[in-house]
């Protein structure tokens, strides 16, 4: 698969986290819910699943990584980022 078709199938499964996320928000909202806690969770769940994407879990197609410019090393190093990512964003669970 050449550059291009891999940056298109990289932004179509953004669309696609989008989509999720917005979907989930609004079918695990509601009404008594504040809308900041909506917006965590959309928000929790497009992060999530963009570093499942980063982590490969998401296409066999792409493999891709997030490296620091300074020192090249992986940011993935020794970690799972989706994991690791639960410890650190909001999420209000019920």
């Amino acid at each position: 698969m050449d550059i291009a078709s891999k940056q298109d199938l990289f932004f179509r499964l953004l669309k696609d986290i989008q989509e999720e996320a917005v979907v989930i928000a609004l079918s695990e909202r509601k009404e008594s819910d504040l809308l900041e806690d909506t917006l965590y969770n959309a928000t929790y769940h497009a992060l999530y699943s963009f570093l499942e994407l980063i982590d490969g879990y998401a296409a066999d197609e792409i493999k891709l990584d997030l490296i620091d410019k300074e020192s090249g090393e992986s940011m993935r190093k020794s970690i799972e980022l989706h994991d690791t990512c639960a410890g650190y964003l909001r999420y209000q669970k019920d």
